[in-house]
């Protein structure tokens, strides 16, 4: 996150996704004694931008700033997710400057991830498709319920004109065809009939040769055990704009995969491959011990205790106010001492995390600060609720 995505945020940060991001870099100085701005560094990108655009504007300046400061002629780059692809188009770029000694990949969707077909051709991944609510679909619900109100647009045109780095992330050709159409019975429709093609992901899966032709080490890191979607049921679309190759109905899934990055994508370039038993992000604490062994750093136990994902409610909200986080009357009379009060001044658009352990024995209210329309959307469970609510006065009213 920064003002460069959404202004007013500040210089470059994890944004929400410090949930994740901000406990693994501890991780990583506490357990592999790595120092951020001496031999650890942190590549931000635009990720909203085409990959191609983050991996020669921000991964290549990042790491010529840590060779710089570091005094070395090589890097080891540790990615995840998208992250991945950003390293890989650099790596297999032209502009390479034989600068990398290796990669080690996590949860990389490397063909692609069905998911983002949905929310690329449909603006959303509808709630009956059976996937479960996760922090990464979090990420993407949040910002994608920010976009058309921050560019005041339509969703779909709204994600198509400001995240172009979405596209390159639906599934490839190396995928396999993903789409079953619903009619009188179910019939796969050919990646080479569909509209929607993925030809970043298409030219770089054909050019990974390169990666070993260039010495550099390639080590792929797969989360298993999470329902993870690998096909979906579409029927056909009357719309121009969305659903142009179906709309999804429902999800088929696999074990096989992190929540979010399928195995067969993540494995679908060579590699020493790992499995390990985790969500998209758990996999980054519990691949430890692999880390550890590809920097040639002492070995450390892997980090099992940290389980995130299902345990977390989203609350975004667009308005001007205060939101107050509150003991509940019950919970105040059974344990006065117990008077826990939160506030959050918000000015136009915020995101929270809370954890449903809080909201056990808290509530949450909003207090708007002047006569105005309030817009705010819970993803809880496997349930997302959206509310607009128009303010006569300034009367607290309860969101959770």
């Amino acid at each position: 996150m920064s003002d460069e995505i959404i202004p007013g945020t500040g210089d470059w940060h994890f944004g929400v996704a410090g949930i994740v991001y901000k406990p693994f870099i501890e991780l990583l100085q506490k357990e592999l004694g790595l120092t951020e701005g001496e031999n650890l560094f942190i590549a931000y990108y635009d990720w909203r931008k085409p990959i191609r655009h983050s991996a020669q504007h921000y991964l290549y300046e990042s790491i010529q700033r840590a060779k710089e400061i570091s005094k070395q002629k090589k890097v080891h780059i540790v990615c995840h997710s998208m992250g991945g692809l950003v390293s890989r188009t650099y790596a297999q770029s032209s502009y390479y400057s034989n600068d990398i000694d290796q990669m080690i990949i996590m949860c990389t969707p490397n063909a692609g991830s069905p998911p983002n077909f949905s929310y690329w051709t449909g603006g959303s991944l509808p709630i009956n498709s059976g996937e479960k609510i996760n922090l990464v679909r979090l990420y993407m619900e949040a910002y994608l319920w920010l976009l058309p109100k921050v560019h005041h647009s339509n969703e779909l045109t709204a994600i198509h004109h400001y995240f172009k780095g979405l596209h390159d992330i639906v599934p490839s050709q190396s995928f396999g065809n993903y789409l079953l159409c619903k009619q009188s019975e179910y019939t796969p429709i050919p990646y080479d009939s569909m509209k929607t093609k993925n030809h970043f992901l298409d030219h770089l899966n054909s050019k990974t040769k390169k990666l070993q032709k260039r010495k550099i080490t390639v080590t792929l890191i797969a989360g298993i055990g999470k329902e993870t979607i690998e096909y979906f049921e579409v029927v056909p679309s009357s719309s121009k704009q969305e659903w142009v190759d179906g709309k999804v109905i429902n999800a088929i899934k696999t074990d096989a995969g992190d929540g979010n990055a399928a195995l067969k994508s993540v494995f679908a370039i060579d590699g020493d491959k790992h499995v390990v038993k985790g969500t998209h992000n758990e996999v980054l604490f519990k691949s430890l011990p692999i880390i550890s062994q590809k920097l040639e750093i002492s070995d450390t136990r892997a980090n099992e205790s940290y389980l995130l994902d299902e345990d977390y409610c989203l609350l975004l909200l667009k308005g001007k106010g205060k939101i107050n986080i509150t003991e509940n009357e019950e919970n105040c009379k059974t344990d006065p001492d117990n008077t826990g009060y939160y506030q959050l001044t918000v000015n136009d658009l915020t995101s929270l995390f809370l954890s449903e352990k809080l909201l056990q024995s808290h509530s949450v209210n909003y207090a708007p600060t002047r006569k105005e329309t309030v817009s705010y959307m819970i993803i809880r469970g496997n349930e997302r609720v959206e509310k607009t609510v128009k303010m006569s006065d300034h009367t607290p009213f309860i969101i959770l």
